[in-house]
């Protein structure tokens, strides 16, 4: 065998080696690893099912709002709601005040100020439309007409509900969101649950802010500066977070000339608290009650007991 054929059979049995040691190892432990680690990748967010605030074949109540912009659009939005879950609210008793929250999260109302609220303030992906979108929302709350709870023709039955709680010549009914929308009118607490459910449903934090004969709606914002505003923002800080003063019926109406039924109307923005003074009790919409601290007594039990 002459050299050159050694060389060969040399190199031949070399590749054989490296396929025996290195190459069919590396390949069963492939094969019994599976395959290696996937990079990660972008899965963009399905999108949101508009809500069904309630079934097509439930017998409904209706009820149309003719109100402006903030562009000064003029915009018909139509509400209907379930007689079932409205006749169920006006059969609820009145909880404590500091609870209000609950009306605003009621689980009955929530997909009907999802759909209502989707309808005024279609989602945006733009940030300067943002506060437009926000706008309009609190907007649409501020047009609905300003009728105290003492009034009959608060409700749409005329007559006032059977739970409404009478202090001498004072009523108090705070409304849950969908009475206010088919009573079509209601006061400022009854507006301010509302405007938080709506902005709730749109995931805005927000809050209650009791004053002593008022109420009205604290929104969270940081930074809030408007470029354009001619008044000082206010608000009031709570848990470390600002929140903003927004007015829930201050809306500015003025007749065009007397006799006429033609209105003109100046909102008010966020952070305009315009004559509105004092500090307020804050109200957060999910409120849990703590039990607060007494001086207990034991009590003893009379002479031959026990």
């Amino acid at each position: 065998m002459e050299w050159r054929d050694i060389v060969t059979v040399l190199a031949g049995g070399f590749v054989i080696l490296i396929v025996v040691l290195v190459v069919k190892p590396a390949f069963m432990v492939d094969m019994m690893s599976g395959p290696g680690p996937v990079k990660p990748y972008y899965i963009p967010p399905e999108p949101i099912p508009t809500a069904r605030p309630f079934p097509d074949d439930d017998p409904v109540y209706t009820r149309s709002f003719r109100w402006t912009a903030i562009d000064g659009g003029v915009h018909t939005t139509e509400v209907r709601v379930p007689e079932a879950l409205f006749d169920e609210h006006r059969e609820t008793p009145r909880f404590d005040t500091l609870a209000w929250g609950r009306y605003a999260l009621d689980e009955g109302d929530r997909p009907i100020l999802e759909d209502l609220a989707r309808r005024i303030a279609p989602p945006t992906t733009n940030p300067e439309k943002e506060y437009f979108r926000l706008m309009d929302l609190i907007f649409f709350v501020q047009q609905i007409p300003y009728t105290p709870d003492s009034s009959k023709e608060s409700y749409r039955e005329g007559v006032l509900p059977p739970h409404a709680v009478r202090r001498g010549a004072e009523v108090e009914y705070p409304k849950y969101p969908t009475e206010t929308l088919i009573d079509g009118t209601g006061d400022c607490e009854d507006a301010v649950i509302l405007m938080a459910g709506l902005l709730d449903a749109l995931g805005y934090d927000t809050v209650l802010l009791g004053y002593r004969e008022h109420m009205v709606l604290g929104i969270r914002m940081e930074g809030f500066n408007p470029y354009y505003a001619k008044y000082t923002p206010k608000y009031f800080t709570h848990k470390g977070k600002h929140y903003y003063h927004v007015e829930g019926t201050d809306f500015n109406w003025a007749y065009v000339s007397a006799g006429s039924t033609a209105r003109v109307g100046k909102p008010s923005a966020i952070g305009d608290a315009g004559s509105t003074s004092g500090t307020p009790t804050i109200i957060p919409l999910r409120y849990t009650p703590a039990p607060a601290e007494y001086h207990i007594r034991q009590v003893r039990l009379p002479a031959g007991w026990g």
